[in-house]
């Protein structure tokens, strides 16, 4: 028996090095799908299906209105009667470490004692935060993250109780966390005491904070429903909110992993069903190659059975090719996975810092071997009908009167294409989508001119330099940046457009007395240098732009956007009015209006904007956003303007060092992504439904030489033979289309929240995928409809 298996596999092997392109093409065909099914579901796996590092994260939650929250709401929460373990606070921050050259900065997050026990998580060495000390008065202390303990500090073993300086103070290391231990993303490298102080004003007006909350074993969604309406009605009962920061609406609970992957889940499941449509055209094209192969086979398959072969032999020997087939394109599929995966993980459209933390999934591979083993077999077990029941006995005379052609086998063949082309339709027009919905994101007006700007974070903590030194700094790296060879301008903002959030809050306009109280609208606020509008490009419509002069001792002034003006004063002139800002201590006059610009991202209403020049500034920020504006390549710019800054003063971090034009592709960079592997997977769909109407045509055109030849033996023209074939060809790819444009519609109104000013059902993306299938189809069908009209009907004849 094992000689026997052995002979069938040498014997597949060699009908496969006789057919090379068949065995190209279905090798190729069916290690895509399997190779690409198995990378994509190894990244599902890691974001939707691996647990989190918290033990039961189910009951873990994150609250609405994240970091806007502020002090005295969190303690109010924290410490009424409900269903939670533990509520914790926490915001984004960063420090800055120095030991030996400039400091570094490090992502961080200041939290409250709750934080760690409402994960479940303790620290792998050492301790995490205790009941007090997130709170003035406390000694500084740190827990790290194991990167950090081991790519900073070298894996210390003695770190635990070492004293490093952060943002220029000693702070006491008290903790290393477990290695997969993250939140809210692998970027956050280290934790902090948050430090709140109800004695401060920030405790009582700022809202800065994010909430996470536990909760306790057997709480039912029910019961959580019913204390989330008894929360928002304390809520507002405690305190009084303005409607555009009002927490007691929209109020909701978030399940962690969510809220962490959130934006991912339906990127994600786009992708998986791409990859899951390719596999299922890879079997299906393979299918009809197989299909066409026994077609084409039929006589020899009647020589061995006239010559003694059984027909379990027979059958024995497909099912062996077939299995070689599976077993080849799974090796080869495997190997694609492993070597595409991290670069498929980098073209996702994941959250920050969680591209390193996803890892090849190995038990997906081994079951990736086992699907493509299986869809062999099955692709073998197709033409067994015919076989076991013995319809070869007779095919030797058949063959001359049918040209070995087969109804049943012609159907099927037929069948797989249909469904080729409906799934190409599908992947081509989503493709589509998304192509226009880039476009029209590419297209919209930021506000900024971002050719020749180059941007980079000052980061100085407060315990390396007070808020007067951090101010002044500012002012002499402006003035030394500027001087740089091939620098224009310079200047700095607190918060860089198209990327940072935060710094908005109500507002007060003196004349609107029907903007009080709970009316009071909404406005961002951003601290400028005199000459930031010209840096970035912002062009002023009215009035004038901030000077030197714009210092403490003169009249507070602020520019607004044109969104604020328009909003607050409904066409009146602004020039004179005054508001007063969550940042401002007093009344504000207006001396100048600039356009609109894309505050946190293309997407969205564009906000209104309060600018206040920094010699005004209630206080100056810890990160500072240096912009300057270049007459050469502002990238080559880079390192001249970092070395200016760390000459000046070694204690301020530079980091995020990047092209304005880079933040805004940054700003649909996950777009982006999604876009490139959708139009790559399209493309593979729409060679695959090409090659299923050229595989079918062609095999049916060879088996078919015979009939062209007595048919134009008997005064039908080549012509009347290409029309005839290109006709079966566009009938195949007609139905497929149409069916594949219903699921098109279907799949844009599933994922309308990936697109961006495009209807689900756009004309144009599915115009364009019906005239690229046609298109391509008719090429298809074009070249064995060709060949049909070259046969000789004299050598037909003679053969008959």
């Amino acid at each position: 028996m094992l000689d026997t298996i052995l002979q069938d596999v040498r014997t597949s092997l060699r009908a496969l090095r006789k057919r090379p392109a068949f065995a190209l093409l279905a090798v190729s065909t069916l290690s895509l799908g399997v190779g690409g099914t198995a990378a994509l579901f190894s990244v599902a796996n890691s974001l939707l299906l691996r647990p989190l590092p918290y033990p039961e994260d189910e009951r873990v939650v994150a609250f609405w209105s994240t970091y806007d929250w502020r002090g005295v709401e969190f303690d109010y929460i924290k410490d009424r009667p409900g269903i939670y373990e533990d509520i914790a606070a926490y915001t984004s921050t960063a420090v800055t470490l120095r030991d030996e050259g400039p400091a570094v900065l490090i992502e961080a997050l200041a939290v409250s004692a709750e934080f760690f026990p409402t994960f479940g998580v303790g620290a792998a060495r050492g301790r995490v935060f205790a009941a007090g000390e997130d709170r003035p008065g406390a000694e500084p202390i740190a827990v790290l993250s194991h990167g950090l303990w081991q790519r900073e500090l070298g894996g210390d073993p003695e770190v635990v109780g070492r004293t490093l300086i952060l943002d220029g103070a000693p702070s006491r290391v008290v903790g290393v966390m477990p290695e997969d231990f993250f939140f809210p993303s692998p970027e956050v490298r280290i934790w902090v005491p948050l430090l709140l102080d109800p004695a401060s004003g920030g405790y009582q007006g700022n809202g800065y904070l994010g909430l996470i909350g536990r909760h306790a074993p057997g709480v039912t969604p029910q019961r959580a429903a019913l204390d989330l309406d008894l929360m928002t009605t304390q809520l507002g009962e405690r305190f009084t909110y303005p409607e555009a920061w009002d927490k007691t609406r929209n109020a909701q609970l978030t399940p962690v992993r969510e809220f962490l992957l959130g934006d991912v889940r339906p990127a994600l499941v786009l992708l998986l069903g791409a990859v899951a449509f390719i596999l299922l055209m890879a079997v299906t094209n393979v299918a009809a190659l197989v299909l066409g192969r026994v077609s084409d086979r039929r006589h020899e398959m009647g020589v061995r059975t006239a010559l003694g072969a059984t027909r379990g032999r027979v059958a024995r020997q497909m099912v062996t090719e077939s299995i070689v087939l599976g077993l080849v394109s799974g090796v080869v599929g495997v190997t694609l996975a492993v070597v595409s995966f991290r670069l498929l993980v980098n073209l996702l459209p994941l959250g920050a810092g969680f591209a390193g933390s996803l890892s090849l999934d190995w038990s997906l591979l081994w079951t990736s071997l086992g699907l493509a083993l299986l869809v062999g077999i099955l692709v073998g077990l197709a033409p067994m009908h015919a076989i076991l029941r013995g319809e070869l006995k007779d095919v030797l005379p058949r063959d001359r009167q049918e040209g070995g052609s087969g109804g049943r086998g012609r159907g099927l063949q037929t069948g797989f294409v249909v469904l080729e082309v409906v799934l190409a339709v599908i992947l081509v027009a989503g493709a589509g989508l998304l192509i226009r919905s880039v476009s029209t994101l590419n297209a919209l007006d930021t506000g900024v001119d971002a050719a020749g700007v180059l941007t980079m974070e000052l980061f100085a903590g407060s315990g390396d330099m007070g808020e007067a030194e951090r101010g002044a700094l500012l002012d002499e790296v402006v003035n030394e940046v500027s001087a740089i060879a091939g620098v224009r301008s310079a200047a700095v903002v607190h918060r860089l457009p198209l990327r940072d959030d935060g710094s908005q809050g109500p507002a007060m306009i003196e004349d609107r007395p029907d903007l009080q109280g709970a009316r009071r609208p909404n406005s961002y606020v951003r601290f400028v240098t005199p000459g930031y509008f010209q840096t970035i490009g912002l062009e002023l419509r009215r009035g004038r732009a901030f000077t030197p002069a714009d210092r403490a001792d003169g009249l507070p002034v602020a520019v607004v956007s044109h969104t604020l003006a328009e909003r607050f004063w409904q066409g009146e002139d602004p020039l004179g009015r005054r508001i007063r800002t969550t940042f401002d201590g007093d009344w504000v006059t207006v001396v100048g209006v600039v356009e609109d610009v894309r505050m946190t991202g293309l997407r969205g209403p564009i906000p209104p904007v309060a600018y206040r020049p920094y010699g005004q500034a209630a206080f100056i920020p810890q990160a500072n956003m240096l912009v300057l504006r270049a007459d050469v390549d502002p990238a080559t710019l880079a390192g001249p303007a970092r070395a200016e800054v760390q000459s000046l003063d070694p204690r301020v971090a530079v980091a995020r060092v990047s092209t304005m034009e880079g933040v805004i592709r940054q700003s649909i960079a996950a777009s982006l992504r999604l876009r490139f592997l959708l139009t790559l997977f399209s493309g593979l769909a729409l060679l695959l439904g090409v090659l299923g109407v050229y595989g079918v045509l062609s095999s049916s055109v060879r088996r078919r030489y015979r009939e062209f030849g007595i048919r134009m033996a008997l005064g039908a023209t080549p012509g009347n033979v290409v029309a005839g074939v290109i006709w079966r060809g566009l009938a195949m790819t007609g139905a497929g289309v149409a069916i594949g444009l219903a699921g098109a519609f279907l799949l844009g109104r599933a994922f309308a929240g990936l697109l961006f000013g495009i209807d689900p059902a756009d004309p144009a993306a599915f115009l364009g995928a019906s005239l690229v299938l046609g298109g391509s189809a008719l090429l298809a069908a074009w070249l064995p409809a060709r060949r049909a009209s070259r046969v000789d009907p004299m050598v037909t004849l003679r053969a008959e």
